[in-house]
């Protein structure tokens, strides 16, 4: 992947916070501190096309998801799978009171 140098101008407070970061070890250095924050704020950005499924086979898409992931939240499960947040958390309290999930 090729990559682009971008500039970025940030306030005082914003490179002092990055470098206390830095400083404590959380970082190697600010840009890889800006890297991972880009990163995550885009993750959390994006758009899930969410697909329409029954509840069967939304259950057994999850109970699949969990087997192969140690922890999930329920907007890893909506992101990854498309199902609808509703009809996630809904399912997570059924396989939880199943005792399937904790």
């Amino acid at each position: 992947m090729v990559s682009q140098m971008l500039g970025v101008r940030l306030s005082e407070r914003e490179e002092d916070e990055i470098k206390k970061f830095v400083d404590m070890g959380l970082y190697l250095s600010a840009s890889e501190f800006i890297r991972d924050s880009v990163r995550k704020n885009i993750t959390s950005l994006k758009t899930v096309k969410i697909r329409n499924v029954s509840k069967i086979t939304a259950k057994k898409e999850i109970l699949e998801y969990m087997k192969s992931h140690k922890e999930a939240y329920a907007s890893d499960i909506v992101e990854e799978l498309g199902l609808d947040i509703e009809l996630v958390f809904s399912i997570l309290k059924e396989l939880n009171k199943e005792g399937a999930v904790e």
